[in-house]
């Protein structure tokens, strides 16, 4: 249920009594996960500044104005590609397109490996101790907010800062940058950033998909640039996974306001079916998260502080938006058949051009 839509009208358990919406949204940031290897990299003054909402904010909507500034030059040169060609130059920035497109390959499957077995361990234990009612507990009480999740959900809102290479690779090949494109990257770094700054549970749904999805394409990228094979049934498909995972998402997230629980079942079906975590007990334990509910002040509600109804929300706001012009532009590239939209001989447009308007720069 929803306090900020009226639909609820105690307060979230984890949320101080009495304090206004205003109030409850200048809670202290996230504790800074005190990981060794995360440390020697991310110092707690740095973690702290990314958190800022004026960083998300003014680094998206400089990046929209930019991007759309830089497509007017693009048109005024011509639309020259400075890959093209035999020198230092052009050899130098195919090699950086083919590291970019490696690392975030990488990256994406790396942050897919680690988080995977940790959300299915966790839906696992809700299975076993009391079937669906611990599924459900299980979704509502997934750990983001603990050093195992929340260490690759921070370094994910990173990543979308990075992301971006994208579209200067299109600029500089001379391809303009969509709105399809911009409104996506921009997004994505404003969903990721209140997401991981009210340390809402359904991140893990963002970040779960959007790994995994990145991965495919990345690696497509990656071996069409190195003239690698790659599975023609995955290649034909990438639009079609991106559609599926805004959409299977966010239907995913909204359960969040829908669903209502009983922790205690969940707890006594902990004990008596000795059940017990995979993966790291200590912060993947549901029975912790089962007995914490249900001593709390409402231990029905699966949501548990405003801050995280607040990221869902949106969440929500931008993915409708994006599945809509995501549609359209799958519309337009495979279904209609209009003149333009199709080779000179019929054809459906290719797989790379497609990838281009989709906002990725077309592999060499």
């Amino acid at each position: 249920m929803s306090t900020i839509l009226g639909l609820k009208s105690t307060p979230y358990p984890l949320d101080p009594p009495g304090a206004s919406t205003a109030q409850l949204l200048s809670a202290p940031y996230p504790p800074y996960p005190s990981y060794p290897l995360f440390s020697r990299v991310i110092s707690q003054r740095f973690y702290e500044a990314t958190l800022n909402p004026l960083l998300p904010f003014c680094f998206s909507i400089a990046y929209y104005v930019i991007s759309h500034t830089a497509n007017a030059l693009v048109r005024k040169s011509g639309s020259r590609d400075l890959t093209k060609g035999e020198t230092a130059s052009a050899r130098i920035i195919r090699s950086l397109v083919i590291l970019h497109n490696a690392a975030l390959a990488i990256y994406s499957g790396w942050t897919w490996l680690n988080m995977f077995p940790l959300v299915v361990d966790f839906f696992l234990q809700g299975w076993r101790a009391s079937g669906f009612e611990g599924v459900k507990l299980a979704l509502c009480s997934m750990p983001t907010n603990q050093i195992n999740l929340g260490r690759y959900t921070y370094l994910f809102y990173m990543s979308k800062y990075y992301e971006v290479v994208d579209s200067i690779i299109l600029l500089i090949k001379g391809k303009k940058i969509s709105n399809l494109q911009s409104y996506h990257h921009a997004g994505a770094i404003i969903c990721m950033w209140v997401a991981t700054r009210y340390q809402s549970q359904p991140v893990w749904v963002f970040c779960v998909f959007n790994s995994f999805v990145h991965t495919l394409m990345y690696s497509y990228y990656l071996c069409s640039a190195m003239h690698w094979p790659f599975p023609k049934t995955l290649k034909r498909n990438l639009t079609t996974l991106q559609i599926a995972q805004i959409a299977s998402g966010t239907v995913l997230t909204n359960l969040y306001l829908l669903t209502r629980l009983d922790p205690s079942l969940v707890a006594r079906g902990y004990l008596y079916n000795r059940v017990s975590p995979i993966w790291s007990a200590d912060h993947n334990n549901l029975s912790v998260y089962a007995m914490s509910r249900a001593t709390s002040s409402d231990p029905q509600t699966c949501l548990q502080t405003v801050g995280a109804e607040v990221a869902l929300h949106v969440n929500t706001l931008y993915m409708a938006p994006l599945l809509v012009l995501f549609f359209r532009f799958f519309t337009r590239s495979y279904l209609s058949g209009a003149p333009g939209k199709r080779g000179q001989r019929g054809e459906k447009k290719s797989v790379v051009t497609i990838a281009q308007e989709n906002g990725h720069p077309k592999a060499e």
